[in-house]
């Protein structure tokens, strides 16, 4: 999409509301949110996933068979994984997921500004024909429609965010984040990939610091709020490979060969980074990783585990 097409966009919402969707972390132990990592070397893609979700209690202690559920995964642009999910990534979560007797579940999706229209990208990634294949229905975002949610008073940046109106419809949300750096927001993981059920208008503002040169408004704090209302009931996130510069389109490629899975997209995205710190280089996540702005805004936000002490990793 031209900078001046996204510009050109209009916002229209249907009502106005204070809607939430944030559940309980079923995924603990001995009072402490669980984080698995489970490594892929020397495993099939499939098994390492199931893997990851029985280290944390497997997929029906959040979700059950009647439940409605929502698939969001990271279809911002129309680059090859690890910027966009990975096919074979989808195709097991759809899989285990079915061999779980769940089958009440669709994906939605909204793109990035830059490579929209979302079905345009969806198309060039093969996502139509992937869940043609996997008998899996898909929700283009783009067209509505909208609610526009008041955020309440812990907002700093934001008085109401506008989601997709079919938010309401589901029970259950899981998201499955790639694990990658990115050259404005430091990284995108879990906490960034709310922002893919917002208008394309939010957008504007979101991006406003770089835009417009409004600095007093960082990205990745705006970013952080948009979870204010909505939170996942499940987070399966793919980290075998993960741009450790530039994204979250391009840049440069290391593969950790893990997949992480958890009910707390703070602790998770901790361990996400702190992976990806694990490969020095000259990023923007060279800093102790409960420093990181996002993360010190999320913690003030209680969107998730506010230290190491509140979460334990299960490794495998």
């Amino acid at each position: 999409m031209r900078k001046e097409e996204f510009w050109a966009l209009e916002r229209f919402v249907e009502e106005e509301n204070e809607w939430r969707h944030l559940p309980e972390n079923v995924y603990t132990g001995d009072g402490k949110a669980l984080v698995s990592i489970v490594s892929t070397r020397n495993r099939e893609l499939k098994d390492a996933i199931r893997l990851a979700l029985e280290k944390i209690g497997g997929l029906k202690k959040a979700l059950k068979p009647e439940d409605r559920l929502l698939l969001k995964a990271n279809y911002n642009s129309d680059d090859p994984y690890p910027a966009s999910t990975d096919p074979a990534f989808l195709t097991a979560i759809v899989e285990l997921m079915r061999e779980e007797g769940l089958t009440n579940f669709r994906l939605g999706e909204r793109s990035g500004w830059p490579w929209m229209p979302t079905d345009r990208v969806l198309k060039e990634m093969g996502v139509f024909e992937l869940a043609e294949e996997l008998d899996l229905n898909v929700v283009d975002f783009d067209s509505g429609p909208w609610m526009d949610v008041r955020l309440g008073p812990e907002a700093k940046w934001w008085k109401k965010v506008a989601f997709h109106k079919s938010l309401k419809d589901y029970d259950k949300i899981v998201f499955l984040p790639c694990m990658k750096h990115h050259f404005l927001g430091r990284f995108t993981m879990s906490l960034k990939l709310t922002v893919g059920l917002t208008h394309p208008v939010e957008m504007r503002h979101l991006h406003a610091d770089r835009a417009l040169g409004k600095t007093n408004e960082p990205m990745e704090l705006k970013m952080v709020e948009i979870g204010i209302p909505v939170a996942p009931d499940l987070i399966i996130m793919d980290g075998r490979k993960s741009f450790v510069t530039g994204g979250p389109d391009v840049g440069e490629i290391e593969e950790p060969e893990v997949i992480l899975t958890s009910g707390d997209r703070l602790a998770i995205d901790v361990e996400g980074v702190k992976i990806l710190q694990s490969y020095p280089r000259e990023n923007l996540i060279n800093m102790p990783v409960w420093e990181i702005p996002s993360i010190k805004r999320a913690v003030e936000l209680g969107l998730g585990a506010s230290s190491e002490k509140k979460y334990r990793v299960e490794r495998l």
